[in-house]
């Protein structure tokens, strides 16, 4: 496809209209990475305890080394993005370069090894980190083609809003195939249920990667940052950009929430509600209400504006977890119910979230004069990581500060523990995000309008006469 195939959607330099195809196209990739993705929020860490037999202290410290090492490897990986310009494209090339190493690292961290204890607990090092490595080479730059796909925001929303139903979608796919897959492909062996169920996850979404970027369409050239990209340069994209540092804080709140609503449900009704077989469902009910929160995001952003709608989506997630912990083991409807609720507010957050992302690399080149896309991503990027954290770490130390021992009968003391960690902590999460979020984040829609230009007006594109008639 040529220039002149393109169409505008307005008289602003970069604003593209973009075709249904390539919106859904770009949208299959996050569809695609969640259905491997979503397996990792949702049930790593009841996998490496109760079927894995991890200890849950030494799981808690893998993940804990695992998001240090994030802190050198994403970084390194955005720098790696800036400076290089394939011929393929600027960002899209590594989604399919990266495709079948993720689906095969997404396999072996599901596989449990013929080895002793030490020699799987290197195994799991090993393979859960290459997972994350090699899903930090596909995300950033994908995140970051959005940005190169088009310029204008209300085309931005309608990408990012398709992008995360189908996101969503796949999550519902995984909240149903993992614990029903895994009992039916595993027998007596739920370990090999498991890794088959990954295994045919992988191929699928492997397929998919490989469909979806062949639609996808760089417009907007960037070109390759020759000097090198330093440590102050990446620092520099932070501490002047306050809209990219609260981004960075709500991609923590929201993904830590997520990844603990998520994570602990198994628990929860394995073991508070002595309902396992309602695993499935209450995972489920965690993601499914979500795809459906997604699509009023743009209606609601004309409404209330994208910061009301943030804080709208924190505050029923809020609201949901609040009230669960207040429900006996036997109110298993009313669980449902209001994880539904949650799962709902969180939908909302999917749907604004990802369609603000760009907002901070416009606002860090109109403040640094330099546009570093991918190293801003990188600080998204980091959110997202540093949240399994939240979720991964805090868990299984409360876990094993209530001396749980899984696939037995729990002691009171480990009940509250997992009823703590499964209901009332994911929505304290949600609450410190949206404090903060509310008293921090001022990048206004009207203000974002006036920095795109001025951009423009630096580079050439625009007439500076056009700044001073819009002021």
């Amino acid at each position: 496809m040529t220039d002149k195939n393109w169409i505008k959607s307005g008289p602003e330099p970069g604003f593209y209209k973009l075709a249904k195809k390539e919106i859904v196209g770009y949208s299959l990739v996050d569809f695609a990475m969640n259905i491997v993705f979503q397996s990792i929020m949702m049930f790593i860490t009841f996998y490496y305890t109760d079927v894995y037999l991890l200890k849950p202290s030494h799981v808690a410290v893998m993940f804990l080394v695992s998001r240090i090492w994030d802190t050198i490897n994403d970084p390194m990986m955005g720098t790696i993005v800036e400076r290089l310009n394939p011929k393929q494209g600027k960002y899209k090339p590594y989604i399919k370069w990266g495709a079948i190493p993720f689906g095969v690292a997404a396999v072996l961290t599901f596989t449990v090894p013929d080895f002793g204890y030490t020699g799987k607990l290197i195994w799991a090092y090993a393979t859960y980190n290459l997972l994350n490595m090699l899903y930090t080479f596909i995300i950033q730059p994908y995140i970051s083609t959005a940005s190169v796909m088009t310029m204008d925001p209300d085309e931005r929303t309608k990408l990012q809003s398709v992008r995360m139903m189908l996101a969503q979608s796949g999550g519902v796919v995984v909240a149903l195939t993992i614990p029903t897959f895994s009992n039916i492909l595993g027998g007596d062996n739920i370990a090999k249920g498991y890794q088959r169920t990954v295994m045919i996850l992988a191929v699928i979404m492997v397929i998919l990667l490989f469909y979806a970027v062949s639609t996808m369409i760089e417009r907007i050239k960037i070109d390759s940052h020759e000097d090198p990209i330093t440590a102050k340069d990446f620092f520099t994209q932070i501490t002047h950009n306050k809209p990219g540092v609260i981004m960075f804080l709500l991609f923590l709140g929201v993904y830590g929430f997520t990844t603990l609503s998520g994570g602990t449900g198994p628990y929860y009704m394995t073991y508070f509600a002595d309902r396992p077989d309602l695993v499935s469902v209450y995972s489920l009910m965690h993601i499914l209400p979500s795809v459906f929160g997604v699509p009023i995001v743009p209606a609601l952003t004309r409404k209330i504006k994208k910061k009301g709608t943030v804080i709208l989506g924190l505050a029923l997630p809020t609201i949901g977890c609040g009230l669960s912990y207040l429900l006996s083991p036997s109110a298993v409807v009313a669980m449902i119910i209001l994880k539904g609720l949650a799962g709902f507010g969180y939908g909302i957050l999917m749907g604004i979230l990802w369609a603000m992302i760009t907002d901070s690399v416009e606002y860090a080149e109109w403040n640094t004069g330099k546009r570093y896309t991918a190293l801003v991503m990188t600080l998204i990027g980091l959110g997202l990581k540093f949240s399994m954290t939240i979720g991964g770490v805090i868990p299984t130390a409360i876990l094993d500060s209530v001396n749980y021992v899984p696939n037995v009968q729990q002691t009171a003391e480990a009940l509250q523990g997992i009823r703590f960690m499964s209901t009332l902590l994911p929505g304290l999460v949600c609450l410190v995000t949206l404090i903060i979020f509310a008293l921090f984040y001022d990048l206004t829609e009207e203000k974002l309008q006036k920095i795109m230009h001025e951009n423009a007006v630096r580079q050439g594109l625009v007439e500076e006469k056009m700044q001073l008639d819009s002021d």
